[in-house]
């Protein structure tokens, strides 16, 4: 589980960095609101959780897992201002501190509704863009991860990414609910290549072959009663 902490410190590296550039201690240190010696304990710290690349007088660049999550939480604070303005006519500059309060708690489902609801806006109240949430479900995040399509029944584990450069495919497969850091469990494999039934969050999801093919799953170790392929 990231803290919040961790999350507001990678929100804000990944804003900076937009322009193609590291972070510099100095500006992370000017917009949150802390010392710069504090920044800087805080970025080795990220460096060694792997969070980010840090060096001293260059600043600090995301790693792909870093990116994933400052991209997802700056997605969930846009959007939500989004929300907030426009659907519950919230003061443009009240919305602001609301989401950043409501991004670190904010389910991936419900993240999910309320941008269908809105029918998927791309800026926030500002004019920003807000992260697409297909790009964001497409970055690898665990090199053991293997497809769904593998795995047998009683294995469990957590959604890493998802392989798939068909966009239509794609929204479909996070539109029943797939989508990183999510659990599932693995219930029936129907014969002749047939669909996978899985358990996804609170869901039985019937995920055809070729759709199981294109999510990658972070397996929990020693999980269900029948062994995994590939070792698992």
């Amino acid at each position: 589980m990231v803290s919040e902490n961790v999350e507001e410190y990678l929100e804000c590296i990944w804003e900076l960095t937009q322009d193609g550039t590291p972070a510099r201690t100095t500006d992370i240190a000017k917009r949150m609101k802390f010392s710069p010696a504090s920044v800087t304990e805080m970025l080795q710290k990220l460096d060694t959780m792997g969070y980010i690349s840090y060096e001293k007088y260059k600043g600090a660049t995301l790693t792909e897992e870093g990116m994933r999550i400052g991209s997802t939480i700056k997605r969930r604070h846009r959007l939500l201002e989004r929300f907030l303005v426009d659907i519950l006519g919230i003061d443009k500059e009240k919305s602001h501190e609301e989401a950043c309060r409501l991004e670190h708690m904010i389910s991936e489902e419900s993240e999910h509704r309320i941008s269908e609801i809105m029918n998927h806006p791309t800026t926030c109240p500002d004019g920003n863009p807000i992260p697409n949430m297909e790009e964001i479900c497409k970055m690898p995040q665990d090199k053991d991860s293997v497809p769904l399509s593998d795995l047998e029944e009683g294995c469990e584990g957590t959604i890493s990414h998802l392989r798939c450069e068909d966009s239509q495919k794609i929204r479909r497969i996070i539109s029943m609910g797939f989508v990183p850091q999510r659990r599932l469990a693995i219930e029936e494999r129907l014969p002749m290549n047939g669909p996978v039934l899985v358990r996804v969050g609170d869901s039985r999801v019937a995920l055809a072959k070729d759709y199981a093919d294109l999510v990658y799953v972070r397996v929990r170790p020693g999980c269900g009663k029948r062994r995994c392929r590939h070792g698992w």
